[in-house]
């Protein structure tokens, strides 16, 4: 291969005259017109003016005549699929307004929800929940723009706040998809001037069907930073500034001549076929804003010369911009064709010179869609608004897309609306008026026929005039040509009839022989040539007739224009095969093929394009460097999966070659870049994609070292080839050009004038280059095309003709090249590579006789066809002109049919050499057999036989695995072997010999089948579950057969399913005959059948495994044993504040302490671990409170907080005083919030890879209590000791936010659960639920037999010794306590019409249902149960435990929201032990009293035996177990007496058993798991979570506690007293109309948020003209507050119609308003101040020491909770100016407090307050 790659220099030869070039090369490549002098001398240097020839780069793809095997023959079609856009709006801030009522309407598409209105606030609070379903193809649901606008609803009208708009693939492309807790800025697009209007916080989240959303935290700190957290993709700036993009639209050509409607074809009739039939616009649509060109009469060839502005925030969060040209019809518009622009392609983001604004062109884009011909009725519209594949060219538009940031807002405004005026009356003749559709302003309103989805809401862009680019001469454009040979048509579908049938190659309009294009193929100087002449590309000031072409008619004869060179004369275009008559292929009767063996017809299609081919060799020399890449990854990730060891160091070498590679497109680049500063003809786009492609590669060189240095280190050759992946998904991000040059290249297949199918191919991957690497990677070889019928698939294999085809696409000059590929044996009829007459046939000079042999060994993984779950496979091979099928085998998915097919008399054409290198490729079919219907398409794949010629020696064929595809998903693999014989003169006799079978089958040889070996199957039959009914009658008598290999394994009966669904005998064994080699062993089939009466039995269902691998038994380590010679190395655990880590050794034992390699302090840790040959002496039993107490309060302030903020939030819980379950659940959620945020040892991590999980359970116990504590705890005093200065810590659980399983796996080291499946497997979502049968639960275990073993076990089968059964517990009936407590639900999907729900939980085990209906909570999306069920089960039969959340109704049936399932059985018997999580802490009583049913050391003692481990050894201060020693204090003061407790210390190593060597593994901690909910309705989508646990206790071990209470906080009453003693400097809104002195009539407004019916007013101070108010008013507020959660509690009803109360949580805020009273009119709004009751400034002391800024800067914050009393000034304002100040007192009491001394609101009794003076 080596040789191939290199020494490949040649490319120098022509090095005399290459200064010329390039000092020339502006002249040549940018299309102005030479002197012409120069021209002669450049002909002949054309050749060598490419980029890359300069000979620096030494590796090339190596020189095949074939293109690269691909074993896909079709992709399906993108099928619509559900999404669900999920959005909590939280609440906003700092709205603009005054005394507003704002709401938040999202809209999304046509959707549209909004909140409720909230009174009289700038920062109202929502946290409302929002769901939209929308079931849509995914190129249109990820353009969807989702709009967030604030709106002020008053009486009857209602005003725009702000809005804040972003696209759907924004959100789709953030981590998890969703953005969490962001704050989205507000603008008001239609004023860009003025500024941020507030922000709203909310978070959305986008879920495709299988997406589990992660609830995010919800953190509600009132002092977080929005700027921070804007709603913004990662690396944008916070403040973006507003900017213009302007698409320029100058002209398109090549438009569909006629458009579909039944009137045009009318007109038709009368006009003639020379017009052109459409009316064509063009629109285009970013971020919800559409703009629309005029409308251009008649004309195919429109030119518009208009663009069109957007105003929109730079960076936009929107994704892609649509373009689409419209053709405006009498009845509705159709669309023509439509483009999207991916922004991220035509920009670069990153910062600095490195960045670039979008942009684009002057440049042509190229429209694709339904083929032009096309009849009403079609499903034609969706390829032509941009989805699916477009099957036929549709013209091309030419246009220009720049971005221009506004610096001012206003300023650049005035510019453009002078320039607006004079446009309006230029084109209200022209495009408007029509139908009223579009006002006569040229189309500035709506969109004319745009998306629905866009109708009616759009902004309006603006539409303005611009300057064409110069006219360019028609002259400068290349002549390119394509040149073609069909070497072979098979497989062409009968159903096409057996008319002639011929091929036509089109590239855009060129060569297209079916529809009148106004393009001739014979140039002649005749009028019709003036149309294709005019859209030119090249400014040229020099041509004379810019003008005359754009302004006369089309079809006029006065344009005057120069006629071509002679030689075009006599070149015909020759773009279809001539047509022939399909033979029926031998063998099968479905497929005919062209006999096309003596002489291969060739094509030719001249076209014109501007000769832009730098772009495309660009993209091919990036494309070629990314092909090797890949490549060479592939094959290094597949030695490294055979797990050879050389894969790392090819991977280095294939690294290193990219970097070389990488190094000589830069060098490439950097000359084309110096070469081009001159010349004008690169666009904006050209050259900052060639320095962004150069930057890029250099950072990914930087990538390439490091990663090929890279050390071996614990990721491996793993993380290696991740790594690289990674690095080839940048490399092809960048090979794709956006500015189009030349269209795609489609094949047609033609039959009686229509067009049948269809193949697309790109043109650059055609094109020639004399640089070998700016080859496109298809040019000059042959490719296999598989044509399809246009539109909508068919089910099945929808491939209508299978073509091998030579194709080659090059300019003019470098058509002497073009038969330089050709392989050996064919020549040119007539000709040679003679561009001005290519050959029209190409003649074989041999001819050979072949015998194809198809070994079909067996298959595996097929898809299920039939009802039963399974298929009747056959396959079927298609090789040229013959065809053979296998035999049918019934009713399995993993055949072996161990047949050979023959195909003799196969006439090869070509050289030998060629055929053995590279012969045809091989079609191979895999189909289900249907006794009364056609057969069923399972699937195909291509492969490529091997050859032998007569000459060699024979050598047999390997089997090799060729993966299947059913379109685009798996369909399995077919092994098999190809062999392709030379049949010598002496006739076949002499080819190896086939062993015949009756009924004339072959079987596949001895010494091609694989060599067998025997191996040994141990199989543990442990039961069946959730089997549901087969034939409407449900299973009773279940058994299960293995099958592998031939030889099944029958399980025992099950009896009675119901009453006990395991299986009597458990283990079993069968002896295989497998292949030695493990990549040739064949699949293993579980099938479960159900004995019904009278013998009969039917299939339930089956599960098919495929690799064996994992079921290889390994033995298991042994454990290790005491070193004799010296003492065993002890581990000691002591007590103290560090934590000492080593690295871990390999057996698992610690290694002696001098190699400890890092060292990191834990502080306040309750151990330590040290390792040294001798015991240290135990810590002293005797720790003195005191000293813990001291050490406690060092530590504590390390945490990085400051004493004086934890203070207040214990103040905060003291408040009711008592430690309850959600006390250590808050505990909890603090901890893990402050975790993610300052985790206190943030590298430590990496280093700790071995006992990583013991640092986490270290971290647990940071915040658990210290011993001092706890001894207070087991003298029974549940409260806090007053006398700590500081708060005790609590002891936290783990909260897990997905289900347990996505931690520990599913729990199945003990046994597996396999799922059973029946029925058909379709392509539809949602199949699988469907398919669904049940459960078995097994194990397997499999090794190879020595020869003597296999004889000894005839003999004596000893059940003792079997390897799959250890450590199984026995699987006779358990009886089973089982607690299920809800914590709560979020995000659940709203179920009623009002967008909320009423949920309430059913627990279903077994047959055992609780259904909690009449504790349903109202109007919540996320509950709090808060509730614990207690039942009692039986394993296996009552093993899977369901919660369901369900909606209740008060009419109809309640709706299910969703559900979760939990395999309790597995939980049960795994050796994580999730019976109930182990707590950070042991207490007797409490909230955190110890709830299993054995102590810890009985737990540990427990452990042990079951693993066989030596101890657990009780002596005072230490506890040994396994040859390690842990210390920790045992001695406890219990009512003043010390006291030997070990649960403690126990307690700590089961916290630490996953360092147990050999046989340790993490417990499940105590914890709370977040379980996602899904509805059947709406297939893997997620529709909330629930937060729960499950404990479980055998019922024959003692009875545990009583359940843990977790009943919801109930909130407690509490009144806020608020006096309002005077006002000052109130603004003075009245002015008296006779003597002009301004005066206010003030009073004040007040109520708490969420609280407004009890919204409470002073009287009115009449007639104040300074501002001054005296009131001595007192407001009352009773309300409802949740201490520990820190909000406000709200019921009320939501309506009048409403039932139930609904409860609300929302922060504690006050607002007071100041008002000036009118009698007449209403009154008017002052000024407003809103206090939040956690942290609001200290009052000034002075009406005049009270500023605005109070509010706002960092004056220290009180809360009134701490401090119960406050009183002084505050300040009013009305949009950040101040306009009063008010003296107040506030007094908070609770409502026990004030029941027993009432006070009376306003000045009333009791404790009255006086009348102001």
């Amino acid at each position: 291969k080596a040789k191939l790659m290199f020494g490949l220099k040649v490319k120098k030869k022509k090095k005399v005259n290459t200064d010329l070039v390039l000092a020339n090369k502006g002249a040549v490549d940018s299309e102005v017109e030479v002197p012409s002098e120069v021209s002669p001398l450049l002909e002949g240097e054309n050749t060598e003016d490419q980029p890359g020839s300069s000979g620096v780069r030494t590796r090339i793809i190596p020189n095949n005549k074939r293109s690269k095997l691909k074993t896909r023959i079709q992709d399906s079609e993108g099928k619509p699929q559900n999404f669900q856009i999920a959005i909590n709006i939280t609440e906003a801030r700092q709205l603009v307004g005054e005394n507003i009522d704002p709401s938040v309407v999202i809209e999304i598409g046509d959707e549209k929800k909004q909140t409720s209105v909230k009174e009289g606030t700038n920062a109202p609070f929502y946290n409302e929940y929002f769901v939209f379903d929308f079931f849509a193809h995914k190129e249109v649901f990820f353009d969807k723009v989702i709009k967030l606008t604030v709106m002020h609803s008053k009486m009857l009208r209602s005003f725009c706040v702000g809005s804040f708009k972003l696209d759907v693939w924004t959100v789709y492309k953030q981590p998890g998809h969703q953005f969490i807790n962001k704050w989205a800025m507000l603008t008001n697009p239609a004023d860009i001037s003025t500024g941020v209007k507030g922000y709203v916080k909310c978070d959305i989240s986008v879920s495709a069907k299988g997406d589990a959303m992660q609830p995010g935290p919800k953190a509600s700190d009132t002092e977080e930073q929005i700027n921070k957290n804007l709603l913004i993709p990662e690396g944008f700036p916070s403040e973006r500034p507003w900017a213009r993009f302007c698409v320029k639209v100058y002209r398109a050509e090549g438009l569909p001549r006629n458009n579909s409607s039944i009137m045009a074809n009318v007109t038709k009739a009368f006009i003639g076929d020379n017009t052109a039939l459409i009316d064509p616009y063009v629109v285009a649509s970013f971020f919800k804003n559409v703009g629309r060109t005029s409308t251009q009469k008649s004309t195919a060839d429109p030119v518009w010369n208009e663009q069109i502005v957007f105003t929109e925030m730079f960076p936009p969060l929107c994704q892609r911009m649509k373009i689409q040209v419209w053709d405006e019809g009498s009845m509705s518009d159709v669309a023509i064709g439509t483009h999207y622009f991916d922004l991220k392609r035509i920009s670069n983001e990153q910062d600095g010179d490195r960045g670039f604004l979008p942009t684009f062109g002057p440049a042509w884009i190229n429209l694709y869609g339904s083929a032009r011909n096309f009849s009403i009725g079609d499903d034609t519209v969706e390829l032509n608004e941009g989805i699916g594949e477009g099957v036929s060219y549709r013209g091309r538009v030419y246009m220009e897309l720049a971005v221009e940031i506004l610096a001012g807002g206003t300023g650049s405004e005035s510019k453009l609306n002078r320039m607006v005026k004079p446009v309006k009356d230029a084109k209200a003749g022209k495009g408007g008026g029509k139908d009223g559709k579009t006002p006569a302003a040229g189309g500035a309103g709506g969109a004319g026929g745009a998306a629905d989805d866009d109708k009616g809401k759009a902004v309006a862009a603006e539409v303005l005039p611009v300057e064409s680019p110069p006219v360019l001469n028609e002259n400068n454009k290349e002549r390119f040509l394509l040149f073609g040979a069909l070497f072979e048509a098979t497989m062409i579908d009968r159903k096409i009839g057996d008319r002639p049938i011929s091929f036509e190659f089109s590239l855009g309009n060129y060569g297209n022989v079916l529809e009148p294009t106004g393009q001739p193929s014979i140039p002649v100087p005749s009028p019709s040539v003036s149309r294709r002449r005019r859209a030119l590309d090249i400014p040229d000031s020099s041509d004379t007739f810019s003008t005359s072409p754009l302004s006369s008619p089309p079809n006029s004869p006065s344009s005057p224009l120069l006629p071509r060179e002679p030689l075009d004369m006599a070149l015909t275009s020759k773009s279809t095969t001539p047509p022939e008559r399909p033979l029926i292929v031998e063998g099968n009767k479905y497929y005919m093929y062209l006999p096309l063996e003596k002489q291969k017809p060739c094509i030719n299609v001249l076209s014109h394009w501007e000769d832009k081919t730098y772009r495309l060799y660009n993209s091919n020399m990036l494309e070629n460097i990314a092909f090797l890449f890949e490549e060479g990854v592939a094959s290094a990730a597949e030695l490294h999966r055979k797990s050879d060891p050389g894969a790392e160091q090819m991977l280095r070498i294939i690294l290193q070659e990219f970097c070389m590679d990488a190094r000589s497109f830069i060098a490439a680049a950097e000359a084309k870049l110096k070469a081009e500063l001159k010349s004008s003809y690169l666009t904006q786009l050209d050259k900052k994609r060639l320095t962004m492609c150069k930057q890029e590669l250099e950072s990914m060189i930087g990538e390439a070292q490091s990663l090929g240095e890279r050390k071996r280190k614990v990721g491996g050759v793993k993380e290696m080839l991740q790594d690289a992946a990674r690095l080839t998904h940048k490399l092809r991000f960048l090979v794709e050009e956006p500015q189009h040059t030349v269209p795609d290249i489609f094949v047609w297949l033609l039959s009686n004038n229509k067009r049948v199918a269809y193949a697309r191919i790109r043109a650059r991957d055609l094109l020639f280059s004399s640089s070998q690497e700016a080859r496109g990677i298809h040019c000059g070889k042959i490719i296999t095309l598989f044509l399809k019928p246009p539109g909508k698939r068919v089910a099945g294999l929808s491939v209508q003709a299978k073509l091998d085809v030579y194709l080659w696409y090059g300019t003019w000059s470098d058509t002497i090249h073009m038969l330089d590929d050709l392989p050996a044996g064919f020549s040119p009829a007539t000709g040679g590579a003679d561009a001005s007459s290519p050959p029209s046939y190409l003649i074989c000079t041999g001819q050979h006789q072949f015998q194809l042999r198809c070994h079909m060994y067996q298959a595996r993984g097929l898809i299920a066809a039939d009802n039963s779950g399974l298929s009747d496979p056959f396959a079927r091979v298609t090789y040229l002109s013959h065809s053979q099928t296998t035999n049918v085998i019934s009713q399995t998915l993993s055949p072996t049919w161990n047949q050979c097919l023959l195909m003799s008399r196969l006439l090869l054409s070509g050289d030998l050499q060629h055929i053995q290198q590279e012969p045809p490729r091989i079609l191979i079919e895999v189909y289900d057999d249907d006794a009364l219907s056609k057969a069923e398409y399972l699937g195909a794949t291509v492969a490529v036989p091997e050859v032998r010629l007569s000459s060699d020696p024979y050598t047999p064929p390997t089997l090799q695995y060729s993966p299947l595809h059913c379109g685009s998903q798996p369909g399995g693999d077919l092994l098999a072997a190809f062999e392709l014989l030379q049949i010598p003169e002496s006739g076949d006799q002499s080819l190896p010999p086939l062993e015949e079978q009756e009924g004339g089958i072959y079987t596949v040889p001895a010494n091609i089948r694989p060599v067998l070996s025997t191996y040994r199957l141990e199989v543990l039959f442990w039961g069946l579950r959730e089997l549901k009914k087969v034939q409407f009658l449900s299973v009773d008598r279940p058994q299960v057969f293995i099958e592998c290999a031939g030889k099944t394994l029958r399980s025992s009966v099950i009896q009675k399913y119901k009453s006990s669904p395991n299986f009597t005998t458990l283990v079993d064994v069968i002896e295989l005959e497998l292949p030695e080699n493990e990549h040739l062993h064949p699949p293993l089939s579980i099938t479960v059948v159900d004995w019904r009466a009278f013998g009969r039995s039917t299939l339930v269902g089956n599960h098919i495994i495929n690799n064996l691998k994992a079921f290889k038994y390994t033995p298991p380590p042994a454990l290790p044993a005491p070193i004799k010679t010296h003492k065993p190395p002890k581990v000691t655990y002591t007590p103290g504040p560090a934590l000492t880590l080593e690295p871990h050794s390999t057996e698992g034992l610690f290694q002696p302490a001098g190699e400890t390699s890092s060292a990191v302090a834990l502080t306040n840790q309750d151990f330590l671990i040290t390792v040294e040959g001798e015991t240290p002496p135990p810590a002293p039993p005797t720790l003195t409170q005191e000293s813990r107490k001291k050490r406690d309060s060092r530590t504590k302030s390390t945490r990085g907080r400051s004493t004086k903020r934890r203070k207040r939030t214990i103040a905060d819980e003291s408040a009711e005083c008592v430690i309850d379950w959600w006390s250590k659940y808050y505990a909890s959620v603090e901890k893990q919030v402050k975790q993610k945020d300052d985790s206190p040892f943030p590298q430590v991590f990496e280093q700790a890879l071995p006992y990583s999980s013991l640092l986490s359970d270290g971290i647990d116990t940071l915040v658990s209590q210290s011993d001092g504590d706890k001894k207070k705890k087991q003298k029974g005093k549940g409260t806090l000791e007053p006398n700590l200065g500081l708060p005790t810590k609590l002891a936290t659980l783990k909260l897990y936010n997905k289900e347990l399983e996505a931690e520990f796996g599913p729990f199945d080291d003990w046994v597996n659960t396999y799922e059973l499946f029946r029925g058909k497997a379709n392509e539809e979502e949602g199949a699988t639920e469907e398919r669904f049968v049940g459960k078995f639960k097994g194990r397997f275990c499999m090794y190879k037999l020595a020869e003597d073993e296999a004889e000894a076990w005839d003999e004596a089968p000893d059940t003792g010794h079997f390897r799959v059964n250890r450590g199984i517990p026995p699987n006779g009936p358990v009886q089973v306590l089982i607690r299920v407590y809800i914590v709560s639900a979020s995000n659940l999907h709203p179920a009623d019409q009002d967008g909320k729900a009423d949920p309430y939980i059913v627990v279903r085990l077994g047959k055992n249902e609780i259904k909690d209906r009449e504790n349903y909570i109202p109007k919540q999306l996320n509950p709090v149960f808060g509730r614990s069920f207690e039942m009692q089960a039986t394993f296996p039969q009552e093993s899977l435990l369901s919660v369901f959340i369900y909606d209740h109704d008060l009419v109809g049936g309640d709706d299910l929201i969703g559900e979760t399932c939990i395999d309790l059985e597995n939980r049960f018997y795994s050796r994580h032990r999730a019976t109930c999580g182990l707590p950070t802490e042991y207490s007797l009583d409490g909230y955190n009293a110890w709830r299993d049913c054995l102590k810890p050391s009985e737990l540990l003692s427990k452990l042990c035996k079951e693993n066989g481990l030596d101890g657990p050894h009780f002596t005072p201060g230490r506890i040994t177990l396994a040859d390690k020693v842990f210390t920790g204090k045992t001695l406890f003061m219990h009512e003043d007496e010390p006291e030997e407790s070990y649960e403690h210390l126990s307690l700590k190593i089961l916290h630490r058993w996953a360092e147990i060597p050999a046989v340790g593994c993490k417990l499940v901690p105590e914890h709370i798991e977040t379980r996602t909910l899904f509805n059947k309705a709406r297939p893997g989508m997620d529709q909330g979570q629930v937060q729960m646990w499950v404990d479980m206790f055998p019922m024959d071990l003692p009875h545990p506690g009583p359940s843990v209470d977790i009943s919801p906080r109930k909130p407690k009453g509490y009144e806020l007293r608020i006096i309002i003693w005077n006002t000052e400097d109130v603004i003075l809104e009245d002015s008296n109309f006779l003597t002009g002195q301004q005066s206010s009539d003030i009073y004040i407004k007040g109520w708490l948020k969420g609280l407004e019916d009890d919204r409470q007013e002073t009287d009115v101070h009449y007639n104040s003209l300074t501002g001054e108010g005296n009131f001595n008013w007192r407001f009352v507020f009773p309300f409802s507050y949740l201490p520990a959660e820190k909000v406000v509690v709200v019921r009320k009803r939501e309506n009048i119609f409403s039932l139930d109360k609904t409860e609300q949580k929302l922060p504690a805020i006050l607002s007071l308003q100041v008002w000036d009273f009118d009698t007449l009119s209403s009154d008017d709004f002052l000024g407003t101040v809103e206090l939040d009751l956690h942290g609001f400034p200290r009052g000034a002391k002075t009406a005049k020491s009270c500023k605005v800024d109070m509010l706002t800067d960092g004056t220290e914050r009180i809360s009134i909770f701490q401090q119960k009393r406050s009183r002084g000034w505050w300040p009013f304002s009305k949009s950040g100016e101040l306009t009063g100040k008010v003296e107040a007192e506030f007094h908070l009491v609770t409502a026990e407090e004030a029941e027993k001394n009432p006070v009376g609101r306003a000045r009333k009794e009791p404790e009255p307050l006086p009348k102001p003076k």
